[in-house]
C-alpha cells in the first residue's frame, strides 16, 4: 500500500521516525485488514473520547483554530525543545480527527512539526466531510504556525 510504504521511517530523514511512527500506527488502528467504513467512526469517536486533560481555562479566543466547522480549541507547552499538543472541541468525530493530529506531533520538535506532512490524514480525508477535511488541515496549519513562533523565538 503506498501510505504504508510512505509513512516507514527509513525512508524519511531520521528525525521523523518518531512523527512517521505514530502515524503507522495510526494508519493501521483507522484501517486494520478488515476495514469497514462504520468501524472508522467508531475508533474516531473512541480516540476523541479520551481525555487529554485540556485546560479548561484556554477555551479562549486566542487558542480557537479557525477554519473548523465547530469550535475547536488547541493550545501546546513546550519543553526541552518539543511542542506537545492538547485540544477541545464539543464535536465528537472532530474531536477524533484533533486528538490524532495531536498524539502526532506532541513530543516533537518544531522542525520535524513543520515538516513531517501529515500523510495518515490523506487516507482518513477520503471518508470525511469536506468540513472535516478543511478542519483538519486548518488545526495542522495552527501547529505549523505555532511551530514557526517557536523556531522563531530560538534564534
Amino acid at each position: 500500500m503506498l501510505l504504508r510504504n510512505s509513512l516507514e521511517p527509513s525512508a524519511c530523514p531520521l528525525h521523523h521516525s518518531g512523527c512517521l511512527k505514530k502515524q503507522l500506527l495510526i494508519s493501521q488502528m483507522l484501517f486494520p485488514e478488515k476495514f469497514h467504513k462504520d468501524t472508522l467512526y467508531d475508533t474516531l469517536l473512541n480516540f476523541g473520547s479520551r481525555s487529554n486533560s485540556f485546560d479548561k481555562s484556554k477555551i479562549t479566543r486566542e487558542h480557537l483554530v479557525l477554519g473548523c466547522q465547530s469550535d475547536l480549541y488547541l493550545y501546546e507547552v513546550h519543553q526541552e525543545g518539543r511542542l506537545f499538543f492538547f485540544t477541545h472541541t464539543e464535536a465528537l468525530i472532530s474531536s477524533g480527527i484533533a486528538a490524532l493530529f495531536s498524539e502526532v506531533y506532541s513530543g516533537e520538535t518544531p522542525v520535524t512539526i513543520l515538516t513531517c506532512k501529515p500523510v495518515f490524514f490523506d487516507q482518513l480525508s477520503q471518508y470525511l466531510s469536506i468540513g472535516r477535511v478543511n478542519g483538519g488541515e486548518s488545526l495542522y496549519m495552527r501547529m505549523k504556525q505555532i511551530s514557526v513562533r517557536y523556531l522563531k523565538s530560538s534564534d
